[in-house]
């Protein structure tokens, strides 16, 4: 499994687990069921500020923040001290205001004068040693921008605390409308800052790109700035074929650009044991099943890493099931695991490695899913892949 998707889970297996945790416990902040018109005046008349948690029922983080912060007495009293407090969902009662506030991320927790002027806008999930001096100091006219503006001139040179720090900023600048003051740090952090740590290698070529891809929507030169690396990197690795380096640059920043197609272009172009195919390879997967390319497909993936990846599922599935879930809350993570398998055996066996298939099938269908639906994708695959009769009827039988 890809590192950077194994974190995500695990982030969402925490998550779960703390929601299961925190069971029905009540929220120590005092939210209000009344109008922002209502809140708005009240605060007025209180001499708070006007305080709001945005979220969505889909949002796993908000979902950390009513677990773990929200039920902190501290938080609680300090919130409710210092502001009037709504809850609402941005999806539905909380649209209109969502949109004038131009929310795009979920939890952001925003902070407002009486008159509706924003003092300070808090995104993400915080644990309450982290949430009371942030709102603290957003309360006292510190924002969160100075904050990450100081953070980044604080730092000394040259480490993973100024690469954080100036990716943080990046990302700050850009929740509060500085789309190019953004992306000079954004730029930063990817021609130098992750350039000089190890660590920041895989973050450079997917987050990273994932926030200036994000940042292109509302700012054009974004997109711009990604498409002259994305030329720069291609003429770097036409040019040398022994540099490793720029075959995955090019390749993540079309991935980031939404033009796998053309790293693809390009791999049909290099000789047929140019290594540089092979580092190409794992970003035109989906587009080489979609091609029904099942040959070079398995070479991006064989089986041995795709019994590795199921192993690894299966462990994590594992874990999110040794925590009770909420009543109502639907675990999305078996249909995960059911699409990128199938989609792998799709790949063997139109590869004719049809063995491997039938048992990596029926392990799937004992230890996932063994739902008609799951049969079902099971059937369609092995008829995409010239081989209707790997998974026929009876399904069961397997």
């Amino acid at each position: 499994m890809n590192p950077h998707i194994r974190r995500r889970l695990a982030g969402i297996a925490l998550s779960l687990a703390v929601v299961a945790w925190s069971g029905a416990a009540e929220s120590a902040v005092p939210f209000r069921s009344v109008s922002f018109e209502a809140a708005t005046q009240a605060a007025a008349k209180e001499g708070k500020l006007v305080f709001i948690d945005f979220y969505t029922t889909w949002c796993e983080p908000c979902k950390r923040l009513d677990a773990l912060t929200w039920t902190d007495a501290e938080v609680g009293r300090l919130v409710g001290e210092k502001a009037v407090a709504l809850k609402l969902d941005a999806e539905k009662e909380g649209k209109d205001l969502a949109k004038r506030y131009k929310i795009a991320a979920y939890p952001t927790l925003l902070l407002l004068k009486a008159d509706g002027t924003e003092v300070d806008r808090i995104v993400g999930f915080s644990e309450p040693a982290k949430f009371i001096p942030n709102f603290t100091a957003s309360v006292a006219g510190k924002t969160t921008l100075t904050r990450a503006i100081e953070a980044a001139a604080a730092v000394p040179a040259g480490g993973k605390e100024e690469v954080q720090a100036h990716y943080d900023l990046g990302r700050t600048l850009a929740r509060n409308g500085r789309e190019a003051d953004a992306l000079v740090e954004y730029l930063w952090c990817y021609d130098d800052g992750m350039l000089q740590v190890a660590s920041f290698s895989g973050v450079r070529n997917s987050s990273l790109l994932s926030s200036i891809a994000d940042l292109g929507r509302k700012y054009p030169p974004a997109l711009e700035a990604l498409s002259a690396r994305r030329d720069q990197a291609e003429a770097a690795m036409m040019a040398d074929a022994a540099d490793r380096r720029a075959p995955m640059d090019f390749a993540s920043l079309n991935g980031a650009l939404k033009d796998n197609a053309r790293t693809l272009a390009v791999f049909d172009q290099l000789p047929t044991n140019d290594r540089r195919r092979d580092v190409l390879l794992v970003r035109v997967y989906d587009l080489l099943i979609k091609d029904r390319r099942y040959d070079d497909a398995a070479k991006a993936r064989p089986l041995e890493k795709i019994e590795q990846a199921f192993d690894q599922n299966l462990t994590m599935m594992a874990r999110m099931a040794s925590n009770p879930r909420p009543a109502g809350m639907a675990d999305p993570f078996p249909q995960y695991v059911v699409q990128t398998t199938v989609k792998n055996i799709e790949v063997l066996i139109g590869s004719g490695q049809i063995a491997a298939a039938q048992s990596l099938g029926k392990r799937l269908l004992d230890k996932v899913d063994g739902s008609d639906a799951a049969r079902k994708q099971l059937a369609e695959a092995a008829a995409r892949a010239g081989h209707p009769e790997v998974f026929a009827e009876p399904a069961g039988k397997l």
